[in-house]
Protein backbone atom coordinates (compact mmCIF):
# COMPACT_ATOMS: atom_id res chain seq x y z
CA UNK A 1 0.00 0.00 0.00
CA UNK A 2 1.36 3.35 -0.63
CA UNK A 3 0.68 6.34 1.16
CA UNK A 4 -0.24 9.64 -0.76
CA UNK A 5 0.68 13.13 0.39
CA UNK A 6 -2.88 13.08 1.03
CA UNK A 7 -2.76 10.06 4.08
CA UNK A 8 0.03 12.34 5.73
CA UNK A 9 -2.40 15.49 5.96
CA UNK A 10 -4.88 13.37 7.34
CA UNK A 11 -2.42 11.79 10.55
CA UNK A 12 -0.60 14.73 10.84
CA UNK A 13 -1.94 16.20 13.82
CA UNK A 14 -2.43 12.32 15.42
CA UNK A 15 1.21 11.52 14.27
CA UNK A 16 2.48 14.68 15.92
CA UNK A 17 1.20 13.58 19.15
CA UNK A 18 2.52 10.26 19.18
CA UNK A 19 5.94 11.55 18.23
CA UNK A 20 5.44 14.02 20.92
CA UNK A 21 4.95 10.79 23.50
CA UNK A 22 7.97 8.78 21.92
CA UNK A 23 9.90 11.53 22.53
CA UNK A 24 8.65 12.41 26.26
CA UNK A 25 8.95 8.94 27.30
CA UNK A 26 12.67 8.79 25.67
CA UNK A 27 13.89 12.43 27.54
CA UNK A 28 12.45 10.74 30.98
CA UNK A 29 14.28 7.86 30.62
CA UNK A 30 17.70 8.29 28.94
CA UNK A 31 18.45 11.49 30.31
CA UNK A 32 19.84 11.46 33.72
CA UNK A 33 21.32 14.06 34.54
CA UNK A 34 18.77 16.65 34.37
CA UNK A 35 16.74 17.73 37.53
CA UNK A 36 13.25 16.92 38.64
CA UNK A 37 12.23 19.83 37.66
CA UNK A 38 14.28 21.10 34.38
CA UNK A 39 12.48 17.16 33.26
CA UNK A 40 9.12 18.29 34.65
CA UNK A 41 9.04 21.70 32.85
CA UNK A 42 10.74 19.65 29.35
CA UNK A 43 8.25 16.93 29.40
CA UNK A 44 5.11 19.98 29.70
CA UNK A 45 6.94 22.07 27.33
CA UNK A 46 6.92 19.09 24.50
CA UNK A 47 3.49 18.04 25.32
CA UNK A 48 2.13 21.11 25.15
CA UNK A 49 4.19 22.54 21.88
CA UNK A 50 2.66 19.18 20.08
CA UNK A 51 -0.76 19.71 21.24
CA UNK A 52 -0.06 23.78 19.40
CA UNK A 53 1.02 22.46 16.75
CA UNK A 54 -2.18 20.41 16.25
CA UNK A 55 -4.45 23.19 17.25
CA UNK A 56 -2.26 25.37 14.51
CA UNK A 57 -2.74 22.64 12.00
CA UNK A 58 -6.82 22.24 12.42
CA UNK A 59 -7.00 26.26 12.20
CA UNK A 60 -5.13 25.77 8.81
CA UNK A 61 -6.66 23.16 7.58
CA UNK A 62 -10.32 24.36 8.77
CA UNK A 63 -11.61 24.64 5.80
CA UNK A 64 -10.14 21.82 3.63
CA UNK A 65 -11.00 17.99 3.02
CA UNK A 66 -8.56 15.34 3.41
CA UNK A 67 -9.44 11.88 2.57
CA UNK A 68 -6.94 9.29 3.82
CA UNK A 69 -6.41 5.71 3.23
CA UNK A 70 -8.94 5.26 0.76
CA UNK A 71 -9.68 2.16 -1.31
CA UNK A 72 -11.40 2.09 -4.53
CA UNK A 73 -15.11 0.53 -5.36
CA UNK A 74 -16.17 -0.38 -8.75
CA UNK A 75 -19.49 1.34 -7.62
CA UNK A 76 -20.19 4.67 -6.19
CA UNK A 77 -17.46 7.05 -4.17
CA UNK A 78 -14.02 5.56 -2.68
CA UNK A 79 -13.92 4.00 0.99
CA UNK A 80 -11.41 5.91 3.52
CA UNK A 81 -10.73 4.88 6.91
CA UNK A 82 -9.47 8.43 7.90
CA UNK A 83 -10.94 11.64 7.17
CA UNK A 84 -10.69 15.37 7.68
CA UNK A 85 -13.73 17.69 7.11
CA UNK A 86 -15.47 20.30 9.37
CA UNK A 87 -16.80 18.14 11.61
CA UNK A 88 -13.19 16.33 12.19
CA UNK A 89 -11.92 20.14 13.04
CA UNK A 90 -14.43 20.49 15.38
CA UNK A 91 -14.00 17.70 17.18
CA UNK A 92 -10.21 17.72 16.85
CA UNK A 93 -10.27 21.88 18.48
CA UNK A 94 -12.63 20.52 21.39
CA UNK A 95 -10.02 17.50 21.95
CA UNK A 96 -6.92 19.30 22.02
CA UNK A 97 -8.01 22.40 23.87
CA UNK A 98 -8.91 20.03 26.81
CA UNK A 99 -5.84 18.26 26.62
CA UNK A 100 -3.71 21.59 26.43
CA UNK A 101 -5.61 22.87 29.77
CA UNK A 102 -4.85 19.16 31.29
CA UNK A 103 -1.17 20.02 30.25
CA UNK A 104 -1.16 23.15 32.45
CA UNK A 105 -2.57 22.01 35.27
CA UNK A 106 -0.02 19.36 35.59
CA UNK A 107 3.01 22.14 35.58
CA UNK A 108 5.70 21.42 38.32
CA UNK A 109 4.49 21.57 41.70
CA UNK A 110 0.80 21.37 40.86
CA UNK A 111 1.33 17.52 39.95
CA UNK A 112 1.90 14.93 42.63
CA UNK A 113 4.79 14.04 43.54
CA UNK A 114 4.49 10.44 43.88
CA UNK A 115 3.40 10.68 40.14
CA UNK A 116 5.95 9.64 37.17
CA UNK A 117 5.85 12.72 34.85
CA UNK A 118 7.64 10.67 31.88
CA UNK A 119 5.01 8.38 32.02
CA UNK A 120 2.08 10.96 32.93
CA UNK A 121 2.93 12.62 29.99
CA UNK A 122 3.20 10.11 27.33
CA UNK A 123 0.41 8.55 28.59
CA UNK A 124 -2.06 11.43 28.08
CA UNK A 125 -0.39 11.90 24.74
CA UNK A 126 -1.44 8.68 23.89
CA UNK A 127 -4.41 9.19 24.71
CA UNK A 128 -5.09 12.00 22.62
CA UNK A 129 -3.83 10.28 19.38
CA UNK A 130 -6.77 7.96 20.20
CA UNK A 131 -9.04 10.50 20.41
CA UNK A 132 -7.76 12.27 17.82
CA UNK A 133 -7.87 8.92 15.20
CA UNK A 134 -11.42 8.30 16.53
CA UNK A 135 -12.75 11.88 15.71
CA UNK A 136 -11.48 10.98 12.24
CA UNK A 137 -12.36 7.42 12.01
CA UNK A 138 -14.68 6.12 8.85
CA UNK A 139 -14.68 2.67 9.19
CA UNK A 140 -15.15 0.46 12.16
CA UNK A 141 -11.96 -1.63 12.73
CA UNK A 142 -10.37 2.27 13.10
CA UNK A 143 -12.84 3.24 15.41
CA UNK A 144 -12.10 -0.08 17.74
CA UNK A 145 -8.78 0.39 17.88
CA UNK A 146 -8.62 4.12 18.59
CA UNK A 147 -10.94 3.97 21.28
CA UNK A 148 -9.22 1.32 22.76
CA UNK A 149 -5.73 3.97 22.20
CA UNK A 150 -7.67 6.25 24.55
CA UNK A 151 -9.11 3.69 26.78
CA UNK A 152 -6.10 1.93 28.22
CA UNK A 153 -3.78 4.94 28.53
CA UNK A 154 -6.64 6.64 30.65
CA UNK A 155 -7.06 3.93 33.04
CA UNK A 156 -3.24 3.26 33.22
CA UNK A 157 -3.34 6.90 34.48
CA UNK A 158 -6.14 6.27 36.71
CA UNK A 159 -3.58 4.36 38.68
CA UNK A 160 -0.36 6.26 38.72
CA UNK A 161 -0.25 7.15 42.22
CA UNK A 162 0.03 3.70 43.10
CA UNK A 163 -2.48 4.04 46.49
CA UNK A 164 -5.51 1.80 47.23
CA UNK A 165 -8.19 4.28 46.07
CA UNK A 166 -6.03 4.75 42.62
CA UNK A 167 -5.53 1.00 41.97
CA UNK A 168 -9.31 0.70 42.82
CA UNK A 169 -10.49 2.71 40.29
CA UNK A 170 -7.94 1.85 37.66
CA UNK A 171 -8.97 -1.81 37.63
CA UNK A 172 -13.07 -0.89 37.55
CA UNK A 173 -12.11 1.11 34.44
CA UNK A 174 -10.01 -1.86 33.43
CA UNK A 175 -13.01 -3.80 33.60
CA UNK A 176 -15.67 -1.78 31.93
CA UNK A 177 -12.85 -1.40 29.25
CA UNK A 178 -12.36 -5.30 28.48
CA UNK A 179 -16.54 -5.86 28.84
CA UNK A 180 -17.79 -2.81 26.83
CA UNK A 181 -14.71 -3.34 24.24
CA UNK A 182 -16.04 -7.33 23.82
CA UNK A 183 -19.62 -5.53 23.70
CA UNK A 184 -18.49 -3.48 20.58
CA UNK A 185 -17.04 -6.22 18.97
CA UNK A 186 -19.69 -8.35 18.61
CA UNK A 187 -21.72 -5.76 17.73
CA UNK A 188 -19.08 -4.99 14.95
CA UNK A 189 -18.83 -8.67 13.90
CA UNK A 190 -22.91 -9.14 12.90
CA UNK A 191 -22.35 -5.56 11.41
CA UNK A 192 -20.19 -6.79 8.99
CA UNK A 193 -21.88 -9.69 8.45
CA UNK A 194 -25.02 -8.13 7.40
CA UNK A 195 -23.60 -5.67 4.93
CA UNK A 196 -20.14 -7.05 4.27
CA UNK A 197 -18.13 -4.00 5.14
CA UNK A 198 -16.65 -2.65 7.73
CA UNK A 199 -16.86 1.48 6.06
CA UNK A 200 -19.61 3.59 7.71
CA UNK A 201 -20.49 5.23 4.21
CA UNK A 202 -20.72 1.18 2.72
CA UNK A 203 -22.71 0.32 6.16
CA UNK A 204 -25.10 3.54 5.91
CA UNK A 205 -25.73 2.86 1.83
CA UNK A 206 -26.09 -0.68 2.41
CA UNK A 207 -28.51 -0.72 5.28
CA UNK A 208 -31.33 0.70 3.97
CA UNK A 209 -31.36 -2.56 1.04
CA UNK A 210 -31.28 -5.30 3.49
CA UNK A 211 -34.73 -7.92 4.08
CA UNK A 212 -36.48 -7.37 6.88
CA UNK A 213 -35.02 -10.17 9.15
CA UNK A 214 -31.30 -8.98 8.78
CA UNK A 215 -32.17 -5.66 9.56
CA UNK A 216 -33.44 -6.52 13.08
CA UNK A 217 -29.85 -8.12 13.14
CA UNK A 218 -28.49 -4.71 12.12
CA UNK A 219 -30.16 -3.24 14.63
CA UNK A 220 -29.27 -5.43 17.51
CA UNK A 221 -25.75 -5.35 16.10
CA UNK A 222 -26.36 -1.48 16.25
CA UNK A 223 -27.46 -1.51 20.04
CA UNK A 224 -24.41 -3.38 20.53
CA UNK A 225 -21.98 -0.59 19.33
CA UNK A 226 -23.92 1.90 21.01
CA UNK A 227 -23.78 0.45 24.29
CA UNK A 228 -19.81 0.07 24.23
CA UNK A 229 -19.69 3.10 23.15
CA UNK A 230 -22.36 3.83 26.59
CA UNK A 231 -19.77 2.34 28.86
CA UNK A 232 -17.16 4.44 27.98
CA UNK A 233 -18.70 7.51 28.52
CA UNK A 234 -20.79 6.28 31.39
CA UNK A 235 -23.89 6.91 30.57
CA UNK A 236 -27.13 5.19 32.66
CA UNK A 237 -26.77 2.65 33.04
CA UNK A 238 -23.46 1.56 32.27
CA UNK A 239 -22.11 4.00 34.61
CA UNK A 240 -21.40 2.18 37.77
CA UNK A 241 -17.29 2.53 37.36
CA UNK A 242 -17.27 6.76 36.85
CA UNK A 243 -17.75 8.04 40.72
CA UNK A 244 -14.87 5.80 42.33
CA UNK A 245 -12.31 5.76 39.54
CA UNK A 246 -12.77 9.94 39.58
CA UNK A 247 -12.71 9.92 43.10
CA UNK A 248 -9.55 7.60 43.01
CA UNK A 249 -7.89 9.39 40.59
CA UNK A 250 -5.51 12.18 40.95
CA UNK A 251 -8.02 15.76 40.35
CA UNK A 252 -5.51 16.14 36.95
CA UNK A 253 -6.35 12.66 35.78
CA UNK A 254 -9.70 13.13 37.12
CA UNK A 255 -9.81 16.49 34.85
CA UNK A 256 -8.45 14.85 31.95
CA UNK A 257 -10.62 11.36 31.77
CA UNK A 258 -14.19 14.07 31.96
CA UNK A 259 -12.51 16.38 29.73
CA UNK A 260 -10.93 14.51 27.40
CA UNK A 261 -11.70 11.02 27.35
CA UNK A 262 -15.43 11.77 27.38
CA UNK A 263 -15.25 14.02 24.60
CA UNK A 264 -13.53 11.11 22.68
CA UNK A 265 -16.09 8.55 23.40
CA UNK A 266 -19.16 11.09 22.24
CA UNK A 267 -16.93 11.93 18.88
CA UNK A 268 -16.54 8.54 18.40
CA UNK A 269 -20.47 8.21 19.12
CA UNK A 270 -21.61 11.25 17.40
CA UNK A 271 -19.03 9.81 14.09
CA UNK A 272 -20.93 6.51 14.05
CA UNK A 273 -24.74 8.02 13.91
CA UNK A 274 -24.12 10.42 11.51
CA UNK A 275 -22.70 8.80 9.09
CA UNK A 276 -22.76 5.21 9.75
CA UNK A 277 -25.89 3.13 11.29
CA UNK A 278 -28.77 5.71 11.36
CA UNK A 279 -27.59 8.93 9.36
CA UNK A 280 -30.83 9.73 8.52
CA UNK A 281 -33.10 8.90 11.96
CA UNK A 282 -34.37 5.36 12.68
CA UNK A 283 -34.79 3.39 15.81
CA UNK A 284 -31.19 3.30 16.75
CA UNK A 285 -31.65 7.17 17.54
CA UNK A 286 -34.79 6.60 19.42
CA UNK A 287 -32.53 3.89 21.74
CA UNK A 288 -30.25 7.07 22.29
CA UNK A 289 -33.12 9.29 22.97
CA UNK A 290 -34.39 6.67 25.88
CA UNK A 291 -30.46 6.82 27.14
CA UNK A 292 -30.52 10.64 27.37
CA UNK A 293 -33.55 10.59 29.43
CA UNK A 294 -32.38 7.91 31.64
CA UNK A 295 -28.76 9.21 31.70
CA UNK A 296 -29.15 12.87 32.51
CA UNK A 297 -32.52 12.19 35.22
CA UNK A 298 -29.94 9.52 36.73
CA UNK A 299 -26.84 11.33 36.81
CA UNK A 300 -28.54 15.72 38.10
CA UNK A 301 -30.63 13.10 40.98
CA UNK A 302 -27.13 11.67 42.08
CA UNK A 303 -25.63 14.68 42.01
CA UNK A 304 -27.81 16.05 44.47
CA UNK A 305 -26.25 13.96 47.51
CA UNK A 306 -22.77 14.43 46.80
CA UNK A 307 -20.52 15.96 49.79
CA UNK A 308 -17.52 16.01 47.48
CA UNK A 309 -16.58 18.26 45.22
CA UNK A 310 -14.95 15.57 42.84
CA UNK A 311 -17.84 13.28 43.15
CA UNK A 312 -20.46 15.78 42.71
CA UNK A 313 -18.42 16.69 39.19
CA UNK A 314 -18.42 12.92 38.42
CA UNK A 315 -22.39 12.52 38.47
CA UNK A 316 -22.77 16.21 36.97
CA UNK A 317 -20.71 14.91 33.95
CA UNK A 318 -23.07 11.80 34.17
CA UNK A 319 -25.81 14.63 34.01
CA UNK A 320 -24.22 16.76 30.83
CA UNK A 321 -23.68 13.80 28.87
CA UNK A 322 -27.37 12.93 28.86
CA UNK A 323 -27.50 16.57 27.55
CA UNK A 324 -25.21 15.90 24.99
CA UNK A 325 -26.62 12.77 23.94
CA UNK A 326 -30.11 14.66 23.61
CA UNK A 327 -29.13 16.63 20.24
CA UNK A 328 -27.23 13.47 19.06
CA UNK A 329 -30.29 11.47 19.11
CA UNK A 330 -32.30 13.62 16.73
CA UNK A 331 -28.70 14.30 14.45
CA UNK A 332 -27.97 17.58 14.66
CA UNK A 333 -24.48 17.59 15.34
CA UNK A 334 -23.89 21.08 15.74
CA UNK A 335 -25.28 21.52 18.43
CA UNK A 336 -23.56 18.47 19.97
CA UNK A 337 -20.04 20.00 19.91
CA UNK A 338 -21.36 23.24 20.70
CA UNK A 339 -22.37 21.78 23.80
CA UNK A 340 -19.44 19.89 24.08
CA UNK A 341 -17.25 22.75 23.40
CA UNK A 342 -18.87 24.92 26.83
CA UNK A 343 -19.21 21.62 28.59
CA UNK A 344 -14.90 20.98 27.88
CA UNK A 345 -14.03 25.10 29.05
CA UNK A 346 -16.12 25.53 32.23
CA UNK A 347 -14.97 21.82 33.41
CA UNK A 348 -11.55 22.05 32.65
CA UNK A 349 -11.84 25.57 34.75
CA UNK A 350 -14.10 23.36 37.91
CA UNK A 351 -11.53 20.88 38.14
CA UNK A 352 -9.10 23.47 37.88
CA UNK A 353 -10.33 24.91 41.10
CA UNK A 354 -10.87 21.74 42.83
CA UNK A 355 -7.32 20.92 42.12
CA UNK A 356 -5.96 23.89 43.80
CA UNK A 357 -8.18 23.30 46.93
CA UNK A 358 -7.45 19.71 47.66
CA UNK A 359 -3.84 20.57 47.43
CA UNK A 360 -4.37 21.78 50.55
CA UNK A 361 -7.65 20.21 51.93
CA UNK A 362 -7.26 16.85 51.15
CA UNK A 363 -10.90 15.89 51.74
CA UNK A 364 -12.33 17.86 49.35
CA UNK A 365 -15.78 18.22 51.15
CA UNK A 366 -18.07 21.02 49.56
CA UNK A 367 -17.42 22.54 53.27
CA UNK A 368 -14.41 23.25 52.47
CA UNK A 369 -14.62 26.09 49.71
CA UNK A 370 -17.43 27.75 52.86
CA UNK A 371 -16.71 31.48 52.19
CA UNK A 372 -14.11 31.19 49.24
CA UNK A 373 -15.94 34.14 47.38
CA UNK A 374 -14.69 36.48 50.59
CA UNK A 375 -11.23 34.82 51.05
CA UNK A 376 -10.19 34.50 47.73
CA UNK A 377 -12.32 36.43 45.62
CA UNK A 378 -10.32 35.46 42.37
CA UNK A 379 -10.68 31.63 42.65
CA UNK A 380 -14.51 31.86 44.41
CA UNK A 381 -15.85 34.20 41.52
CA UNK A 382 -14.14 32.26 38.68
CA UNK A 383 -15.85 28.68 40.30
CA UNK A 384 -18.85 29.90 40.49
CA UNK A 385 -19.17 31.60 37.48
CA UNK A 386 -18.17 28.04 36.05
CA UNK A 387 -20.52 26.66 38.10
CA UNK A 388 -23.79 29.25 36.86
CA UNK A 389 -22.54 28.10 33.37
CA UNK A 390 -22.84 24.14 33.90
CA UNK A 391 -26.49 25.04 35.55
CA UNK A 392 -27.51 27.35 32.04
CA UNK A 393 -27.74 30.41 34.10
CA UNK A 394 -27.08 34.32 33.24
CA UNK A 395 -24.38 35.54 32.99
CA UNK A 396 -23.49 32.15 31.85
CA UNK A 397 -25.31 32.67 28.47
CA UNK A 398 -22.50 29.92 26.84
CA UNK A 399 -24.68 27.04 28.93
CA UNK A 400 -27.78 29.00 28.35
CA UNK A 401 -27.27 29.10 24.54
CA UNK A 402 -26.09 25.77 24.12
CA UNK A 403 -28.55 24.19 26.15
CA UNK A 404 -31.32 26.30 24.19
CA UNK A 405 -29.78 24.44 21.48
CA UNK A 406 -30.20 21.00 22.68
CA UNK A 407 -33.83 21.93 23.40
CA UNK A 408 -34.66 23.34 19.77
CA UNK A 409 -33.17 20.36 18.09
CA UNK A 410 -35.02 17.87 20.22
CA UNK A 411 -38.40 20.38 19.66
CA UNK A 412 -38.01 20.59 15.74
CA UNK A 413 -37.62 16.70 15.73
CA UNK A 414 -41.29 16.41 17.32
CA UNK A 415 -40.07 14.46 20.61
CA UNK A 416 -41.57 16.39 22.75
CA UNK A 417 -41.41 14.10 25.76
CA UNK A 418 -37.91 14.33 25.62
CA UNK A 419 -37.79 18.05 26.01
CA UNK A 420 -39.68 17.72 29.27
CA UNK A 421 -37.68 15.37 30.45
CA UNK A 422 -34.74 17.99 29.71
CA UNK A 423 -36.39 21.04 31.58
CA UNK A 424 -37.05 19.14 34.83
CA UNK A 425 -33.51 18.01 34.90
CA UNK A 426 -32.36 21.61 33.98
CA UNK A 427 -34.52 22.52 37.45
CA UNK A 428 -32.51 19.35 39.14
CA UNK A 429 -29.82 21.00 37.66
CA UNK A 430 -30.10 23.61 38.95
CA UNK A 431 -30.03 22.70 42.53
CA UNK A 432 -26.70 20.76 41.87
CA UNK A 433 -24.78 23.71 41.32
CA UNK A 434 -26.48 26.38 43.76
CA UNK A 435 -25.88 24.20 46.75
CA UNK A 436 -22.27 24.21 46.00
CA UNK A 437 -22.54 28.13 45.28
CA UNK A 438 -24.44 28.74 48.18
CA UNK A 439 -21.26 27.06 50.22
CA UNK A 440 -18.86 29.95 48.14
CA UNK A 441 -20.34 33.01 48.89
CA UNK A 442 -21.67 31.95 52.85
CA UNK A 443 -19.47 33.52 55.54
CA UNK A 444 -16.34 32.14 56.09
CA UNK A 445 -15.81 29.74 58.61
CA UNK A 446 -13.16 30.03 61.61
CA UNK A 447 -10.52 29.06 59.50
CA UNK A 448 -11.05 30.60 55.89
CA UNK A 449 -9.61 29.20 52.72
CA UNK A 450 -6.34 31.57 51.92
CA UNK A 451 -3.46 30.35 49.97
CA UNK A 452 -1.12 31.72 47.28
CA UNK A 453 -2.26 29.82 44.45
CA UNK A 454 0.15 28.68 41.68
CA UNK A 455 0.89 30.96 38.30
CA UNK A 456 0.14 28.04 35.58
CA UNK A 457 -3.17 27.19 38.18
CA UNK A 458 -3.92 30.64 37.42
CA UNK A 459 -3.28 30.61 34.03
CA UNK A 460 -5.46 28.09 33.22
CA UNK A 461 -8.33 29.03 35.33
CA UNK A 462 -8.07 32.46 34.09
CA UNK A 463 -7.92 31.12 30.59
CA UNK A 464 -10.89 28.99 31.20
CA UNK A 465 -13.08 32.05 32.77
CA UNK A 466 -11.94 34.42 30.24
CA UNK A 467 -13.04 31.97 27.62
CA UNK A 468 -16.16 31.18 28.99
CA UNK A 469 -17.14 35.06 28.88
CA UNK A 470 -16.12 35.69 25.67
CA UNK A 471 -18.75 32.18 24.21
CA UNK A 472 -21.23 33.55 26.46
CA UNK A 473 -20.52 37.02 24.75
CA UNK A 474 -20.91 35.47 21.34
CA UNK A 475 -22.10 32.05 21.76
CA UNK A 476 -22.04 31.86 18.05
CA UNK A 477 -18.50 30.90 18.06
CA UNK A 478 -19.51 27.43 19.67
CA UNK A 479 -21.67 26.51 16.64
CA UNK A 480 -19.16 28.00 14.29
CA UNK A 481 -16.99 24.52 15.31
CA UNK A 482 -19.43 22.89 12.40
CA UNK A 483 -20.17 24.68 9.34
Amino acid sequence: MTITWTDWQAMAVPLVLALGAIAVLLIDGFWSTGTKQLKHTAATLITGAVILFGLAFIAAQRNDFHAGFCRTVVEGPAECSLVVEPLTIGLWAVLLIGGLGVVGLSAYRLLSADIPVGEYHFLLLSALVGATVLAGARDLATMVIALEVVSLPSFAMVALRRDRRGSEGAMKAFLVSVLSTAVMLFGVSYLYGVTGSLYLQTIATRLPGIDTDLRRVAFAAGLFVIVGFGFKIAAVPFHGWLPDTYAGAPVEVAAFLAVVSKSAGVAGLLVLMTFGVAPSGGDLRMVLALLAAVTMTVGNLAALRQVEAVRLLAWSSIGQVGFLLAPLAVGDAQAVVGYLAAYVVVTLGAFGAVAVVQRHRPAGLLTDYRGMVRSEPGLGVALVFFLVVLAGLPPGLAGLFTKFAAFQAVIGAHMGWLAVTMAVNVMIGLAVYLRWVAELIRLPADDPFSVDIENPAVAVISACAGAAVVLSILPGALFALVT
